[in-house]
């Protein structure tokens, strides 16, 4: 028999990764850092603090209906993607907007979704995007302020709504004759403005967002299942028709409808709805936009 004893564990002590906090719906290291992704409201809890980064994304918008104006895409706060904060022991309260809810009423803007919000060191809040407008009122038709502006609709012969915050456009404006078949404005998107309805034409596109590899290269559906069917965040819907062709909306956003179909709803992560369209008798509802969605990653 050997003198010499067997040793099983030759690899040495294993090093624990730096994890800082727990909490969200899907958690997961990839290459250098651990990532927390929050689809819905909940809480980041720090149990070693330290160093983290967070990027906030507002809720895409509803679109409007008959003839409506598309959705807007949400912000994208800060403007450089990611914020660096330092985060003590303790609770950090995250707030999810959901998607605002597409207009069911010629005289109703789509939904405005409420703000997505971290509440770290220091608050970070992201606006959604503005409701898109609907065809028969005058003050229902506008386009609604947000992250990015909605767009106006087909009965209204005015500019879309205006954007407030980070990464965001307005929406399009409504024809500039508002009698007959027209189109609707598209919602604004994180790089484009929406684009216009035309009178006898067509309605508007949505604004194109943001690729999520933009803010970090790791941020693929094959690294996250949150992020299925995604890779861009933050487009603005396409806006309805009557007698032309609908506007597309931005990659992930709802493209309009030249029917009383409803538009279609946001896909992806801040993404306006496509208005509704108008057969010459009826009209289709807006489509819904999608939540927001809050990031906090940190080196591992």
């Amino acid at each position: 028999m050997s003198k010499f004893k067997k040793f099983n564990n030759m690899a040495g002590p294993k090093i624990a990764l730096n994890v800082i906090g727990s909490g969200g719906n899907q958690v997961a290291t990839v290459g250098a850092y651990r990532y927390h992704l929050f689809s819905t409201s909940g809480s980041f809890v720090a149990v070693n603090g330290g160093a983290v980064d967070v990027l906030v994304v507002g809720a895409g918008a509803g679109a409007g209906a008959v003839i409506g104006g598309g959705g807007g895409g949400g912000a994208k706060e800060p403007s450089s993607g990611f914020t660096l904060q330092t985060l003590i022991d303790g609770e950090y309260v995250v707030t999810i907007a959901a998607g605002g809810a597409g207009s069911t009423s010629a005289v109703a803007v789509g939904g405005t979704p409420s703000d997505t919000i971290f509440a770290g060191s220091s608050t970070i809040t992201a606006k959604g995007g503005g409701g898109g407008g609907s065809s028969s009122s005058a003050s229902g038709g506008i386009g609604a302020t947000g992250g990015s502006g909605g767009g106006s609709s087909g009965g209204a012969s005015t500019a879309g709504g205006a954007a407030s915050g980070s990464n965001t456009n307005v929406g399009g404006a409504g024809p500039s004759d508002s009698g007959g078949v027209r189109g609707a404005g598209g919602g604004g998107g994180s790089t484009a403005a929406g684009g216009a309805g035309v009178r006898s034409g067509n309605g508007g596109a949505g604004g194109e967002g943001l690729a999520l590899t933009s803010f970090d290269a790791n941020l693929t559906a094959a690294n996250f299942s949150l992020f299925t069917g995604m890779t861009v965040i933050g487009s603005g819907g396409g806006g309805g028709v009557w007698g032309g062709s609908a506007g597309s909306g931005g990659t992930g956003a709802g493209n309009g409808t030249s029917t009383a179909a409803t538009g279609g709803a946001g896909t992806s992560f801040g993404s306006g709805g496509g208005g509704g369209g108008f057969n010459g008798s009826t009209g289709g509802n807006g489509g819904a936009g999608f939540g927001g969605l809050v990031i906090v990653r940190y080196a591992v």
